[in-house]
């Protein structure tokens, strides 16, 4: 296997061939925004780009998108035209088909192996399905694509060796092969679903407290002295980035078909959704506490990235913060250094609003200036109350 193609050269997949090449391998990419290929021809040119020859590679991975939709059901749309490409060039050369999309389990032997049957393709003689579910953490400068531990998972046993010698090859870390396509598919989401449970449990923690005149931030350092047996989340404005505020909903569909209700899932991920609203009723009862309603105020938002230091805004909660104050009549003043086309103010603007809002955690955020804000909405809780002689919020302070 000395050929790698690519599908979806996004935070995912550009990683990942970058990594390929730098193993050696002959990397061909397919990606359809022409933004993102404009910038590859000129920064990446070791991966050749949309040539139908990459589709007869000899390790084809897709790493596209796997969104819901309105409805919170799964969406394979991408997963599905990545397929349909490859079919167009599969051969019958036993060619390693690699999934690295987040899907629920039963994805790749109920809808991806069927569309490849349909065109007469054999698995197990000419091509080898397998599942690899990505691990990418933006923004982590310990982990990375090359470091992070791996699963695998193949439909048959040469198919799950194959898997396993080609991350093998480009890895540093281990590659744990599962006993079936299903078990990788479900580790993804069991990891996220757990992660979005153990985020709600915080979030509706903090409600409760605030409620109670409690400080959320001081309770939870409070249990972290203690040396075992926790693993403890913040509260904050919000979840977001690809994963934990999709993934479970992948769960909970594929659960619902089975005949199981997974109440507490669908409860956890109905707490992460309340969350943006929530923030936003701490900005309006914090301006009632000075005289002022939202409509008119000047509302202040710093961040709008789904996570610190970095310009991903995929599924993150300060859009919905930023939409709710919109409807509410606010006048809106954005900064992020890092979604420069969000932003409309300079951080000086903001910080001279009637009220400002921290939605993302970046380092620059945490050295401001906060003394002279009226009303100070401390969406992440990385700021300490007397950082403002105005009013403080904090979620559960």
């Amino acid at each position: 296997m000395r050929s790698v193609c690519v599908i979806g050269l996004g935070y995912v997949g550009l990683p990942l061939a970058l990594l390929c090449a730098e193993k050696g391998y002959i990397v061909y990419g397919s990606e359809l925004d022409l933004r993102k290929i404009e910038q590859m021809q000129v920064h990446h040119p070791e991966i050749i780009l949309n040539q139908p020859k990459g589709f007869q590679a000899d390790v084809v991975i897709i790493a596209v998108p796997t969104p819901v939709d309105e409805r919170k059901l799964p969406d394979l749309t991408a997963v599905k035209q990545a397929c349909a490409s490859i079919a167009e060039y599969l051969d019958h050369s036993g060619r390693l088909i690699i999934l690295e999309s987040t899907v629920n389990p039963f994805v790749s032997r109920k809808v991806i192996l069927p569309l490849f049957e349909e065109k007469g393709f054999v698995e197990g003689k000419d091509f080898f399905l397998t599942h690899c579910p990505e691990r990418i953490d933006p923004g982590n400068v310990q982990w990375n694509v090359s470091n992070i531990p791996r699963v695998v998972g193949a439909l048959q046993s040469e198919g799950l060796e194959k898997v396993t010698a080609f991350y093998r090859s480009i890895l540093s870390s281990d590659v744990k092969p599962l006993s079936s396509i299903e078990a990788a598919e479900m580790v993804k989401i069991y990891e996220n679903s757990l992660r979005a449970v153990n985020i709600a449990f915080a979030n509706e923690m903090a409600i409760v407290m605030q409620n109670m005149r409690l400080d959320a931030k001081e309770v939870i350092h409070g249990v972290k002295t203690k040396p075992f047996g926790l693993d403890l989340c913040f509260p904050s404005c919000g979840v977001g980035g690809h994963c934990i505020p999709v993934d479970p909903f992948y769960l909970i569909d594929e659960s619902l078909k089975r005949g199981f209700d997974p109440s507490f899932l669908r409860t956890a991920m109905k707490v992460n959704g309340y969350m943006p609203g929530y923030t936003v009723s701490l900005l309006t009862h914090a301006l009632n506490d000075v005289g002022k309603s939202v409509r008119g105020s000047t509302i202040g938002v710093l961040g709008v990235a789904y996570k610190k230091n970095v310009g991903d805004v995929r599924e993150s909660p300060a859009l919905d913060v930023i939409k709710k104050i919109r409807s509410l009549g606010g006048v809106l003043k954005i900064y992020d250094p890092y979604v420069s086309h969000y932003s409309n103010a300079s951080k000086e603007e903001v910080l001279s609003s009637d009220a400002v809002l921290l939605l993302t955690d970046h380092k620059e955020f945490l050295d401001y200036d906060y003394s002279q804000v009226p009303v100070l909405i401390d969406g992440k809780n990385v700021l300490e109350k007397h950082r403002t002689h105005g009013v403080y919020k904090g979620i559960g302070r």
